[in-house]
């Protein structure tokens, strides 16, 4: 049985090297032939990209310019309907008679020979003078009726206001009183979508496109061709607030490639044969220094940890490799028992970690009880500092990495309160939030480090009116958080000194293993911005000696998708 594992397993690495190394080469030809074929068909592509372009900005132009013209065109006809008291009369007359009393009306009517009051004439006459209306619906203010007519219908009929629905390809004209510009209504004209389609057709030649006008209301007024998200549509609007949107389809972009296409993988097919042969007979005396290498591998995978790779049998690249699997055995080795050591380390540092928080949830749970204890004595004001720095205790021993920008507004003002509490008549302080921004996610203890540097160096106790603010203000596109005091300021080397390390976006970090504890200053609070943050956040500081420090924070609005 061993006999033929020992056997067997050789004739098994064979095929395996001499497969692999055959199927990569392999492997490596398809991606460059079809990398050729790509280059192709992207060259065709490209060029009907362009030509798509092309004739779709053509078509939105002349598409844009005729909606404008059959929109002017339809307008003045139907202020033709109203160009004069004796029309405006007439169509009055016509919502407010029946059919028999409004044809008596006009015989009785006498007006000038030139101008007809009858609704029925003047409608005519429209369609005469345009063979571009199908439709005309006349709608009075305060009307509960409306007039529709048809070119098929012209003398019209009258529909309940509440039924009337207008026709997708009419445009809606406002019309008023010529005399005392007082609105009456809207007459709407529709407009036949023959007069789009032979524009476009003119305009298209015998590449298919896709045509799309949405009217000021969002209704669809014209629309040819499928409209699909996939399309890359290009958009215009005419100066009465119609949008034309054009494509050209995405399958008439890409079929041009498909032909080229096929005969390049046909031909990389054929390569792709002559070099699985070829490859076949060149490969084949690695063969056996292959085989040791990866049997050496095996068995040190199965348990023999001090085996090596022997190299007297190894030359070119294949000698490269197995003097480096034998340096990466030997330094994987060691790493095994470096990581051995950290995680000793690691177990120690977790349990010193438990023992760290024990101390303060105790102390939180003192002051608790102090601070129950002096609202029963009436010591308001001493509760309600046990009680803001309490709070303070439970933020810190918080384990939360992330924060919202009110809480970490409402941690600066406790701090800022109990700073205040020591110098009562000396320090104010202000923070203001834009609406919206209360929920903003930022990193935890970013503003407070602000604060804190200016009760610890900028106060000036001399002063009675030593200040400080924050201001989260939601701009256009970003959002800026202002803190600002008046105190000391910084002299101008330390102030350049801090800029210039605000200006790095990249932080290195030495390990220290010991018990000293890190100061948070403004640059800890940089580096935590950029990494929450990345390219989003900026940040900047001025300062004046014995007039303050101001920091200002931008944060770029998230892109959506």
């Amino acid at each position: 049985m061993k006999a033929f594992m020992k056997n067997w397993r050789p004739n098994r690495m064979k095929q395996f090297w001499l497969h692999s190394l055959l199927r990569t080469y392999t492997w490596v030809m398809i991606v460059i032939i079809a990398s050729f074929a790509l280059l192709i068909s992207y060259v065709n592509w490209d060029s009907r990209e362009k030509e798509a372009r092309q004739v779709s900005q053509r078509v939105l132009t002349r598409t844009v310019s005729e909606v404008e013209y059959y929109y002017r065109e339809s307008a003045r006809s139907a202020q033709s309907l109203v160009d004069n008291q004796a029309r405006i009369e007439g169509i009055y007359k016509y919502f407010s008679l029946s059919t028999p009393d409004y044809f008596y009306w006009q015989l009785e009517r006498k007006a000038s020979p030139y101008i007809s009051v009858s609704i029925y004439e003047n409608i005519d006459d429209l369609y005469v003078r345009n063979d571009f209306v199908t439709g005309v619906a006349i709608v009075l203010q305060d009307s509960t009726e409306v007039y529709v007519s048809k070119r098929d219908n012209r003398s019209g009929y009258k529909v309940s206001a509440d039924a009337f629905k207008p026709d997708a390809n009419s445009f809606a004209i406002p019309v008023s009183d010529p005399v005392s510009d007082q609105a009456l209504g809207v007459i709407y004209v529709s407009v036949s979508s023959d007069v789009f389609y032979k524009a476009i057709d003119n305009t298209r030649g015998n590449i298919p496109i896709a045509v799309s006008i949405t009217s000021p209301f969002e209704t669809d007024m014209f629309h040819q061709g499928e409209k699909s998200d996939r399309e890359e549509w290009v958009q215009d609007e005419t100066a009465h607030g119609y949008q034309v949107q054009v494509a050209v389809p995405r399958d008439y972009v890409n079929s041009g490639s498909i032909s080229s296409s096929i005969f390049i993988l046909a031909l990389s097919l054929l390569f792709i044969v002559i070099l699985y042969v070829t490859l076949k007979k060149t490969f084949s005396q690695y063969q056996t220094q292959v085989v040791d290498l990866v049997e050496t591998i095996h068995d040190i995978a199965q348990g023999e940890q001090g085996k090596r790779i022997d190299l007297t049998k190894k030359d070119q690249e294949l000698l490269v490799i197995a003097e480096t699997t034998n340096d990466m055995l030997d330094r994987l080795e060691r790493n095994i028992h470096d990581i051995y050591q950290l995680e000793l380390s690691q177990k120690d540092a977790n349990m010193r970690a438990l023992q760290a928080q024990i101390n303060p949830h105790f102390m939180y749970n003192t002051l608790e009880f102090l601070r129950m204890y002096a609202v029963m004595e009436n010591q308001n004001e001493l509760a309600d500092i046990i009680y803001e720095f309490s709070s303070l205790l439970r933020n810190n021993i918080s384990d939360e990495r992330e924060t919202t920008l009110k809480q970490e507004v409402e941690f600066c003002r406790k701090y800022s309160y109990l700073c205040m509490v020591r110098y009562p008549k000396s320090i104010a302080y202000g923070f203001k939030i834009d609406p919206g921004l209360e929920e903003m996610r930022i990193p935890k203890f970013t503003l407070q480090p602000l604060v804190e540097n200016y009760f610890a160096h900028g106060v000036d106790h001399r002063r009675t009116d030593n200040v400080i603010s924050i201001k989260a203000l939601k701009k256009e596109g970003y959002v800026e958080i202002l803190v600002t005091d008046n105190g000391r300021g910084m002299p101008a080397d330390k102030l350049a000194e801090i800029q210039d390390k605000l200006a790095q976006r990249t932080f290195e970090h030495t390990v220290d293993y010991s018990e000293k504890r890190q100061s948070i200053g403004i640059v800890n609070v940089h580096e935590r911005f950029v990494l929450y943050f990345g390219d989003r956040y900026d940040i900047s500081v001025e300062s004046v000696e014995k007039e303050g420090v101001r920091y200002r924070i931008t944060i770029q609005n998230e892109e959506k998708g």
